[in-house]
């Protein structure tokens, strides 16, 4: 079992990375999934179940936003790596 929290979801991830209690940990590339991974699972778990269920503590929103922006950049920074690696542009 992995001792890390792993996630695709595009709003449950910009939620985890405002979050001072959670470690953004990195990435992982499966495919064209692009996951992302924080700590400690346990925490992470409960706030995205929290999210989830709109039980979830209250963000800044421009925190938020900051957090929005920082996961679009990650994601499009993916793109443009697979597309030199893949022969694109």
């Amino acid at each position: 079992m992995k001792d890390y929290y792993e996630s695709r979801d595009k709003q449950i991830i910009p939620f985890l990375l405002t979050q001072p209690e959670i470690t953004f940990i990195g990435t992982r590339l499966e495919g064209s999934i692009l996951y992302f991974q924080f700590s400690p699972r346990n925490i992470c778990e409960q706030l995205a179940n929290d999210f989830i269920s709109r039980k979830a503590p209250l963000v800044q929103p421009k925190d938020l936003l900051d957090a929005v922006e920082a996961f679009r950049d990650r994601i499009f920074e993916m793109k443009d790596k697979r597309m030199t690696y893949d022969g694109g542009f």
